[in-house]
């Protein structure tokens, strides 16, 4: 099951269709890069862009200009594809027939530069701009343009796109529109395996300490867990994987290499116990790397992780999610290029769920720094486990009804659904009591 659902979404076959022509004064590369998007990625259109006018003809053709035409599908563009750099000022919201919308504009064919709003979102534009970040220097969902303004959950590049399909085939009904199939994939971060275990004598010990003396973990659970006469609270990986094997569900494992340290608790890549799970399941289901805190913003520390998976599993790693999601805008994918990781696992909030770029399907990322479609393809996720409890502070029943209304939009528009999970919290302690109710609802909630 090696990856095959996310393959299934980027390699496909562009149906049989009437060719759609894109005229505009300067094709430029977010124009390239949007139209891909949307008549490739999301609708299986086979379309030309042109600066020539007179190869419009009489076919299917939208006319992405402020020139004044008669009897053509036409987009007013609002400037921004045309710029360079992000300096272009923050879109209004406003609503189409209850669809938010940016840029809008009442002189085309369709109410808005449908083209700026899809580049808007996708790139990731607002990110590059001034933010008031959290504590590790997230970008928050509850700061976003969507989030403020209540769309964070709708897959709006989506619904824009079909939005534009609907319009076109009513002048053009040679068009055909492909069908996209819904699907889901469980991805788990195993940020720390064991509780006890593989933490080195003196780490061990102190903590032993700490427990006798009454301010540490449980002593006796401690013991029992170092001399092996009881399985590690944290090991909840033969229950994950027996229920994955049941729902028959596609599922990525995320790896941390890198060295401890405040916010990183994995055990050292050499350890045996822990070597062993990396290569299990990196068999049994695909893996990837999880570069630890320390890794974000130091190229030689994320190089020296990607060599340590390598070393561990035999293979250089294509897939990585950043430990605690520290994406930031564009460094995070320039350093994944880098190190020569071409699929991320990171778009996605960590305080609210939903759609981060408005997209619900893998797509081709956009690098604004350097005006170019880069080499990484971006795997977004709508919701995790800690967003729910550590974050939102739901019960499991309330976190049950957000799965479920993510999954419902998702599936409306055959995307992929993407969820995390960690094996700390499927162990039914520390909180996280009722949880693996929670995971078996989804399990069940998501198939196709």
């Amino acid at each position: 099951m090696r990856g095959s659902v996310v393959s299934r979404f980027i390699k496909f076959v562009v149906m049989a269709t009437k060719k759609l022509k894109i005229y505009a004064p300067d094709v430029t590369p977010r124009l390239e890069y949007t139209a891909g998007v949307i008549f490739d990625t999301v609708l299986g259109i086979s379309f030309e862009l042109t600066t020539d006018r007179r190869k419009i003809g009489t076919g299917p053709a939208i006319f992405y200009s402020e020139e004044k035409v008669k009897d053509l599908f036409v987009i007013r563009p609002s400037g921004l594809l045309s710029a360079t750099g992000f300096t272009f000022p923050e879109p209004e919201v406003s609503f189409h027939d209850g669809m938010p919308v940016l840029f809008a504009g009442d002189d085309g064919s369709i109410p808005f530069d449908l083209f700026s709003a899809v580049f808007y979102m996708l790139s990731r534009y607002e990110e590059y701009r001034p933010f008031s970040p959290d504590a590790h220097g997230r970008f928050q969902g509850s700061g976003s343009l969507a989030g403020r303004n209540g769309f964070s959950r709708k897959p709006v590049v989506e619904i824009w796109a079909r939005y534009l399909a609907g319009e076109l085939v009513k002048r053009y009904p040679v068009l055909t529109i492909r069908h996209n199939e819904y699907n889901s994939l469980v991805t788990l971060d195993v940020d720390q395996p064991f509780a006890y275990r593989s933490r080195g004598f003196l780490r061990s010990m102190g903590g032993l300490v700490r427990g006798l003396a009454g301010t540490g973990a449980r002593p006796a659970e401690r013991i029992k867990t170092m001399t092996g006469s009881k399985d590690d609270p944290y090991d909840s990986f033969g229950w994950i994987e027996e229920q994955l094997r049941n729902a028959g569900s596609d599922a990525l494992f995320f790896f941390p290499t890198g060295d401890q340290g405040e916010y990183d608790h994995n055990p050292p890549y050499r350890d045996h116990d822990y070597g062993k799970i990396i290569r299990k399941y990196d068999t049994l289901f695909g893996s990837g790397v999880h570069p630890s805190y320390r890794s974000a913003g130091r190229i030689k520390t994320l190089k020296t992780e990607v060599e340590r998976y390598r070393t561990i599993t035999g293979h250089l790693p294509e897939k990585a999610r950043q430990h605690w999601l520290l994406l930031r805008m564009p460094e995070t994918y320039q350093a994944w290029e880098e190190a020569g990781i071409s699929h991320d696992y990171t778009m996605g909030f960590n305080d609210k769920p939903g759609f981060r770029a408005g997209i619900a399907r893998p797509f081709p990322f956009y690098d604004l720094a350097r005006e170019k479609r880069s080499g990484i393809t971006v795997i977004p996720f709508q919701v995790m486990d800690g967003t729910l409890r550590q974050y939102m502070n739901l019960d499991p029943d309330s976190a049950i009804g957000v799965i479920d209304e993510l999954i419902t939009a998702t599936r409306k528009v055959g995307g992929l659904f993407v969820s995390i999970w960690h094996n700390t919290s499927l162990n039914e302690g520390n909180g996280w009591e009722g949880w693996r109710r929670v995971f078996l609802e989804m399990l069940s909630m998501q198939k196709a």
